[in-house]
């Protein structure tokens, strides 16, 4: 339970009549003090407004006791406002019973009366903060910023730099947000050797080849018949008179085995010892033998580095090149900064499964003892860089891995992030490194894979 509702006591009907009477647009009272009396809030007295909100304040001050606890009531602005503020006097030198009441109590007032009507609330323990200069410092505190630690301090200006960096790239009528965070310029050195990492695959020249189809030949179906003649009314017998009947002979079968049949030649067969012409169609088909053009085959460049790191100039608010090189993926931990953030970009070639992989892995590495501002400031620019890698220099990152602990980036863990396992069916694992048993939890802000 609220401690404001221990005690129990309630606006009495007479303070409700007040305050609803006091709070209607044709009222003109400028304060209403409330007291605690006979375990009821009491209405202990309203006062007229004479003049302006600031000139009236000293009402409150010239009504309040040393040693009497109360509440009071002001209306900001004129008549018609709606808005007020709320005070809770409970002196230090009151007896401690009614500190203790009136400070439980001040709770259940407001909410009595309504909270929606009370714009601001001061509660003080010395007649000098209820003064119009007491208010004044009341509402300075309020506007100034708040006291801030070394930490919280360092991300407020990272926020108000991102603002400030935000307003000088609006233009036009709008704005578009490529990727969140602080977005500091590569530099031309940066961008360099982040291009000497994309491998232009060069084709080579393709070759002609005859086509190895067979030899087509015109079927004597397709061969047009010749013109038959027009027969007419004229060239024909006018009557069935004029045709002669054939005699008709019997033929034995015996006959057509004489030896004068087997003679007979055909005439659409060549003679022995001259060439066959051929077709006029054929003629024209091995003119216009087609050409099939092989597949281009692909000559893979080698990369002059694999390995780029880069940094960030705080000072002139860009990111530079850190070092580059071209190195084994077990000489990774020996080449990235043990103590300081870094962005580092490396080109892996390696086999999996007996096939040739070429995959570029992104690590953003943040070791916990380095600077805080170190951290934040890369942590704002991590996306920035992704992103003028992929739109200025053309590469296409297959696995981001961060980590707090460079000595986490071997060769193995590598392998194991572009090659996770899979668990079979059967319970089996199947993986780079399979079989493999139980593994522990990885240490928190060891390393994540983004």
């Amino acid at each position: 339970m609220c401690v404001s509702n221990q005690t129990g006591i309630k606006v009495s009907p007479k303070l409700a009549n007040v305050w609803k009477s006091v709070t209607t647009a044709a009222s003109n009272v400028r304060a209403v003090k409330v007291s605690i009396i006979n375990e009821a809030l009491e209405d202990d007295g309203t006062f007229d407004i004479k003049g302006t909100f600031e000139q009236d304040f000293g009402i409150v001050h010239e009504n309040l006791a040393e040693k009497q606890p109360s509440y009071f009531l002001v209306r900001l602005g004129d008549g018609n406002s709606s808005e007020w503020i709320f005070l809770c006097y409970v002196p230090d030198v009151a007896p401690i019973r009614q500190k203790m009441i009136y400070a439980a109590t001040r709770a259940s007032l407001t909410k009595d009366l309504g909270d929606s009507h009370f714009k601001d609330s001061i509660y003080g323990t010395n007649k000098s903060d209820f003064t119009l200069e007491g208010y004044k410092r009341h509402r300075a505190s309020l506007a100034a910023p708040k006291p801030l630690t070394e930490r919280e301090r360092q991300l407020a200006e990272i926020h108000a730099n991102e603002k400030t960096m935000v307003e000088s790239m609006k233009g036009g009528a709008y704005r578009k947000s490529h990727a969140p965070g602080m977005s500091f310029p590569l530099t031309d050195d940066a961008l360099a050797a982040l291009r000497k990492l994309v491998i232009s695959a060069q084709p080579a020249k393709p070759t002609a080849v005859a086509s190895a189809l067979p030899k087509t030949f015109t079927s004597p179906a397709s061969t047009p018949l010749p013109a038959s003649p027009v027969i007419t009314r004229e060239n024909t017998a006018t009557s069935s008179d004029d045709v002669k009947k054939a005699p008709e002979t019997n033929v034995d079968e015996d006959e057509w085995d004489n030896d004068a049949s087997k003679d007979v030649k055909d005439d659409s067969k060549p003679a022995e010892g001259t060439k066959e012409e051929p077709i006029e169609a054929e003629k024209e088909e091995e003119a216009i033998a087609p050409v099939v053009e092989q597949p281009e085959s692909v000559v893979k460049q080698e990369r002059s580095i694999n390995f780029v790191k880069l940094l960030i100039d705080a000072e002139n608010e860009r990111i530079d090149l850190a070092s580059e090189a071209k190195i084994p993926a077990s000489a990774l931990t020996k080449n990235i900064d043990e103590d300081s953030p870094r962005f580092t970009f490396y080109a892996y070639e390696h086999e999996h499964k007996g096939a040739a992989e070429d995959s570029l892995v992104f690590m953003y590495t943040c070791p916990t003892k380095s600077k805080i501002r170190e951290r934040m400031l890369y942590s704002s620019c991590r996306a920035g860089v992704l992103t003028a890698a992929k739109d200025d220099a053309g590469l296409n990152v297959d696995k981001k891995l961060e980590t707090t602990d460079v000595s986490d980036l071997t060769e193995a863990y590598i392998l194991d992030e572009l090659h996770p396992k899979t668990q079979s069916a059967f319970g089996s694992t199947t993986g780079v490194n399979s079989p493999r048993g139980f593994s522990k939890p990885t240490r928190p802000g060891a390393r994540r894979v983004m």
